[in-house]
């Protein structure tokens, strides 16, 4: 009987382990769109494109498969300069790139794109089948234009928490914290903070494990996962 109980428990235990994984056909990727304008902060967009293009795993296959399709967007067609000295051909226009499940909105120099109603627009509109928003730094500008922060939380780079109090009134803005994560809308402090928020999108997506693996890949030993505030975890 302890035999029958022995070999009925690994085999659980192999069907179990099996059944996790899955065939590279079978994996469902989401579609994460960059978005890029004139004067974008570089390591704003660098930072959680690098996360979600090195998050992947293992398939019954023995392959490492991504699970994310990062791609990046402007308005127009025009060449992207970041930061004065990187120049970036975007992958498409936000009239025509593929439905994004996730939307990511870095900072740096914000004030063209504000005014853009075709941007804003795009943002609002977009909400409606968007999974996840992160805005990096000063994007949560941009966010706040759509009415995406309204009754929200967030926060953004240090040196801006002051003006994003002023402009949002409706907004309960935080600061000395990460990352905000109200559920669709994911703001980050500045620069290197979309890392970890793109980290904990993945976390909340994926699993924590496999954010850990992609932390890892990238030697980004900084992240810890409760440096950031999760709505509805207090």
């Amino acid at each position: 009987m302890k035999h029958i109980q022995i070999f009925g428990l690994l085999w659980l235990v192999f069907f179990l382990a099996d059944g996790n994984a899955q065939k590279s056909k079978d994996i469902e990727r989401r579609n994460v769109a960059i978005f890029l304008y004139e004067g974008v902060e570089l390591l704003d967009f660098s930072g959680p494109a690098e996360v979600f293009a090195a998050t992947s795993i293992k398939t019954k296959e023995d392959q490492w498969t991504s699970l994310f399709n990062v791609y990046t967007v402007t308005y127009g067609t025009d060449h992207i300069k970041s930061q004065g000295f990187v120049e970036i051909i975007p992958n498409y226009s936000i009239e025509n790139c593929p439905m994004p499940d996730i939307i990511v909105i870095p900072g740096g120099a914000t004030s063209e794109s504000r005014k853009t109603p075709e941007v804003i627009d795009w943002i609002r509109n977009s909400s409606e089948t968007t999974e996840v928003f992160l805005s990096v730094c000063t994007g949560a500008f941009l966010l706040g234009d759509a009415g995406l922060l309204k009754d929200q939380k967030a926060t953004t780079w240090y040196g801006s928490i002051e003006r994003l109090k002023e402009t949002f009134t409706d907004t309960e803005v935080l600061q000395n914290v990460r990352f905000v994560d109200n559920g669709k809308i994911v703001t980050t402090a500045g620069v290197s903070a979309g890392i970890d928020g793109a980290l904990h999108v993945v976390e909340r997506l994926i699993s924590k494990d496999v954010a850990l693996e992609t932390a890892k890949y990238m030697e980004y030993d900084k992240w810890h996962p409760n440096e950031g505030y999760v709505v509805g975890e207090e």
